[in-house]
């Protein structure tokens, strides 16, 4: 990672945490956009943030090439542009009305399997190498005014304006890696939520420019994301691929020819036949491991069905040049390293998978899924419950064994002054006692604000006065917060710097319940009664258990140290 940052043609550090400043000129294009009438105030309160967070970037090793290269992707999931960028890639992705591109594994294996190439015709596939990275932003300014027509349509935003935002949010591809401050000065970031519109927009104009160069007949020519398979005549590859890389020297594309006729592309092996018609084979890369949802692990049933269906389904369809027990083998020796009993997979072998497109008249918007964590037996008998007393309420299983636990380390870790949508505690320096708060805003923000009205109450406390104006005004702190009643009364004073954070969630609307569990499993809280009148009685013993789980943990812990 740090010899890929070191390329100071596409990265270059800055001094300082850009995030405020970014955070700041976003919200001023959304008010802008607000003021024209471009948006709603709902889209208008969607696209502005007061909590961003600085992006962080990570590598994901390229396991199936030589020395394992890493892919950089930067999470810019809470980043000052995301929304934004969101929001712009919804309407250059709306505006690509594409000929070449493939809309999915089973549209292109119908189309390919129809497809008799002319005589003396060779398949060939084009890769870009590091298509995302290697966008100039020039490119796409360009790219999106020769196509402003199509783009025009799906939005009321004016041409100028547009592009302002365009490179606005392209400018603004930067991170952090080992408390570092990066700036990608050089093409877009994987983790953009523009990036693969714009990636897909400047192949489609790549395409457009290219095609009307070539001086033979392309009877195949499909894209996938950076990925393209063409039919040529073997004296025109090396011609072809030279028009392709001449259309900008950052965007330069690798060839692989067929073997034998064979070449892989998606999930299958096209194969061509002696009569130049094109058949399929199931196809996956050497270094994949067969590995679907095991059948011993913790997942309900129906989920591991249904993943086995679509295997069986993907397999049969990508496989139209082998016979059926060819496929039959593939599917039977993976659900074997699977661990599905033979009896089973006997069944779903013998079982007809073919589908049929199925007319569903229900609305169905109406349908809400509410994730719950998956406990074996007791999630399937109370989804059956809901489904007869709600109808429209579905149990969408959540586990706690997942990848990210596994693998916690790939990103930095923020700061936690910089986290939001928190549940925080403050101790109290002069007793045991503690304060537990809520905050939507940065915890940096929050802890600021307890500061100011901190020291607020030190400057009355210091003035030594006892007139009714000092009255007035500690008892206008007093209603404030829990904190500063304490403070008040007790004439205590809370430690800020031994803040700490009791838990955190992505969804507003869940942290009020937290708080309110946090405040009762935490010790002397200086909380309001009124704080915790809201949590129904049927938590008590889960609290209670969990309460006492964390005492026994804190009392073996204090038992071993003094061992």
């Amino acid at each position: 990672m740090r010899e890929m940052l070191a390329d100071q043609h596409t990265y270059e550090v800055t001094a300082a945490n850009p995030t405020s400043g970014y955070q700041r000129m976003n919200n001023n294009i959304v008010s802008r956009l607000r003021s024209l009438s471009l948006i709603d105030g709902k889209t208008a309160y969607q696209l502005k943030t007061n909590a961003a967070q600085c992006p962080r970037i990570y590598g994901l090793p390229k396991v199936h090439k030589q020395n394992m290269p890493l892919r950089p992707v930067v999470s810019n999931i809470g980043a000052p542009t995301y929304m934004l960028s969101k929001y712009i890639g919804k309407i250059l992705q709306a505006s690509i009305n594409s000929s070449y591109n493939i809309r999915d594994s089973f549209s292109f294996c119908s189309f390919i399997n129809s497809v008799r190439l002319p005589d003396n015709y060779v398949l060939v596939s084009f890769d870009v190498t590091s298509l995302f990275t290697c966008i100039p932003r020039d490119l796409v300014s360009r790219t999106v005014i020769e196509r402003w027509q199509e783009i025009r349509e799906n939005t009321d935003i004016c041409l100028d304006l547009f592009l302002e935002i365009v490179e606005f949010c392209l400018g603004c591809n930067y991170f952090s890696y080992k408390g570092k401050y990066y700036k990608q000065i050089f093409g877009t970031a994987m983790g953009s939520p523009l990036s693969p519109a714009v990636a897909d927009l400047v192949m489609e104009s790549l395409l457009d420019n290219v095609v009307g160069k070539i001086d033979c007949p392309v009877p195949v020519l499909k894209k996938y994301v950076d990925d393209l398979i063409l039919a040529l005549p073997p004296d025109k590859i090396a011609e072809v691929l030279n028009i392709f890389n001449s259309f900008d020297p950052n965007i330069q594309f690798t060839c692989e020819m067929e073997q034998d006729g064979k070449i892989p592309f998606l999930d299958m092996t096209l194969v061509r036949k002696h009569d130049q018609t094109i058949r399929t084979e199931w196809y996956c890369k050497p270094m994949a491991s067969g590995r679907l949802v095991d059948y011993l692990s913790g997942h309900p049933l129906h989920l591991k069905m249904n993943t086995v269906t679509n295997f069986i389904h993907r397999v049969r369809e990508f496989t139209t040049n082998a016979p059926r027990e060819t496929a039959n083998q593939i599917i039977d020796e993976t659900l074997r390293i699977n661990h599905y009993p033979t009896s089973l997979r006997h069944r779903l072998l013998s079982r007809n998978t073919n589908r049929t497109s199925i007319n569903t008249t229900v609305n169905e918007t109406l349908t809400i899924y509410k994730p719950m964590l998956f406990v074996n037996d007791l999630t399937q008998r109370l989804r059956k419950s809901f489904e007869a007393v709600l109808p429209n309420i579905t149990l969408a299983p959540r586990y706690e064994n997942t990848t990210r636990r596994m693998f916690n380390n790939m990103k930095d870790t923020v700061p936690m002054e910089m986290r939001n949508n928190v549940i925080y505690r403050i101790p109290c320096h002069d007793c045991d006692a503690s304060y537990v708060g809520l905050t939507t805003t940065l915890l940096k923000q929050r802890l600021s604000s307890h500061r100011t009205t901190m020291n607020q109450l030190e400057t009355l406390r210091n003035n030594g006065n006892n007139d009714a104006t000092t009255e007035y005004e500690l008892e206008r702190l007093k209603e404030k917060t829990a904190l500063l009643q304490h403070s008040i009364e007790h004439d205590h004073r809370f430690d800020l710097e031994k803040t700490t954070i009791l838990d955190q969630h992505r969804r507003q609307s869940a942290l009020p319940i937290l708080e309110v569990c946090s405040i009762i499993n935490t010790p002397r809280t200086v909380n309001k009664r009124s704080d915790i009148d809201s949590l129904s009685s049927m938590y008590v013993g889960i609290l209670h258990t969990l309460k006492n789980q964390q005492s026994n943990s804190r009392n073996t812990t204090t038992h071993q140290t003094h061992e």
